[in-house]
């Protein structure tokens, strides 16, 4: 068995082409990039490391705020589409409906005295209802006026 000398034979081994792990600045960027800090970084390399740092945080915090908003429409969207959907669905579910009660009332009377009965109805009660929300909307006078009394 031949005798090789361990420097050759060394993984990190100047003869190998390799060099030592903890020969090298293991301080790293966020990036994976790595950079050379001194032992005793000077107040301009501070300032610029924190400006740097500073500029990543905003970055990401504006990165994270437009995939939050993009969520947030996202989800306001599809909730649209949802209330759309059941709403027309429950608008054909009426129409259905009264065109039942319409098809009952003319055992009783003739087809265009049905038809104006139900349309009668609705009228009268989407006035009042109207008419309700319309008083209800209105400011009582009971609100102060600020730094008032």
């Amino acid at each position: 068995m031949r005798s090789v000398p361990y420097e050759s034979t060394h993984p990190s081994s100047p003869a190998n082409g390799r060099i030592d792990t903890h020969e090298r600045d293991a301080s790293r960027d966020t990036g994976d990039v790595e950079r050379h800090v001194p032992e005793h970084p000077s107040p301009t390399d501070a300032v610029e490391r924190v400006i740097d740092a500073g500029q990543r945080l905003v970055t990401e915090r504006i990165e994270l705020a437009r995939l939050d908003a993009e969520d947030a429409i996202a989800h306001a969207i599809g909730r649209g589409v949802l209330v759309v959907l059941m709403g027309l669905f429950a608008f054909s579910g009426w129409w259905a409906g009264m065109a039942a009660v319409v098809i009952l009332l003319t055992a009783w009377m003739p087809l265009p005295a049905s038809l104006a009965l139900v349309g009668g109805v609705h009228v009268v009660v989407g006035a009042v209802a109207t008419a309700y929300l319309v008083l209800q909307s209105k400011p009582t006078g009971n609100v102060r006026e600020s730094g008032r009394e």
